[in-house]
């Protein structure tokens, strides 16, 4: 098993486990929620029902992934995990949006149902629960270099801030300020909405072949230190779920044989996958000559 494949399947572990913990928190935050009439709670939980089918996605997104190239997807099947962010911010959204309406509602009515103090409990496993798995998950999202990963760890901090949010409406009740709890819940979808966007953001930018240009200039640096490199041009990089692939244009000396010329881009290749984990690298060799002395 080669390192890629033991990234995907470190990368499809996490997304089980996430999927898994989310199931068990929304179940308990709905249930509790009618028993104790909290709508922060059930905010919450239902924030976690859409973290569920995120997670579900990033899930079967890393499973798909994971095929080889075919006839049909020739550099492979990587972009799934990144579709799966996609959808994964869409469902935020809705569930923001939804939660945000409801909340208003509750303002506007006047309705603001008294939180038992029994709520706190769950809160408080909540939080507990969420904080030391997105410290997992998001180790592993580093180990393996995956969006969905990476966007499943940075969704669970923030249902971490949400859970502690929740907690604090039941305390604001037991001291006769259930608005509160509304007012969290407002809170709730906002931050839900706000997740939703950056991970939008950020798998849009991967889908339509963005790169960071910080990176990009670290790349040309390094092949520049090559001694026998004279000039970096047309430097490209694009992703491909979590495969970097590059392509760039060297200018070497132009009496140098095709052989000399070969190992030279074999050279870069291997800098730039040992240095920076790309996956492919085309380098395309130009003549270089000295410019004539007047």
């Amino acid at each position: 098993m080669n390192n890629h494949q033991q990234k995907i399947l470190m990368a499809a572990r996490g997304a089980a486990i996430s999927v898994s913990v989310y199931l068990i928190l929304s179940i308990l935050k709905l249930v509790f929620a009618q028993i104790f009439h909290s709508s922060s709670l059930q905010a919450d939980g239902l924030n976690n029902l859409s973290d569920i089918i995120a997670s579900l996605s990033v899930f079967i997104g890393i499973n798909i992934a994971k095929k080889p190239a075919d006839n049909n997807h020739h550099f492979g099947h990587s972009k799934f995990e990144t579709i799966a962010s996609f959808i994964t911010s869409v469902l935020m959204f809705y569930i923001g949006i939804d939660v945000l309406s409801t909340s208003f509602q509750r303002l506007i009515n006047q309705d603001f149902p008294v939180t038992d103090k029994k709520a706190v409990y769950v809160s408080i496993f909540s939080m507990f629960v969420l904080w030391f798995t997105s410290q997992y998950i998001a180790t592993l999202s580093k180990k393996t270099n995956s969006l969905g990963l990476k966007a499943t760890a940075t969704d669970m901090k923030n249902d971490f801030l949400i859970s502690f949010g929740t907690l604090l409406g039941t305390i604001f009740a037991q001291f006769g300020l259930p608005i509160m709890d509304t007012i969290l819940s407002l809170i709730v979808a906002v931050i839900i909405i706000i997740s939703g966007y950056e991970i939008l953001k950020e798998s849009t930018f991967v889908l339509s072949d963005g790169f960071d240009l910080e990176e990009i200039e670290k790349y040309r640096a390094t092949i520049l230190k090559h001694p026998k490199v004279h000039e970096v041009s047309n430097l490209r990089a694009r992703l491909n779920g979590n495969k970097i692939y590059v392509d760039v244009t060297i200018k070497i000396d132009g009496n140098l044989s095709v052989i000399e010329s070969h190992h030279i881009t074999e050279e870069i290749e291997t800098i730039l996958s040992y240095n920076f984990q790309v996956e492919d690298c085309d380098v395309h060799v130009e003549p270089y000559f000295e410019p004539k002395k007047a």
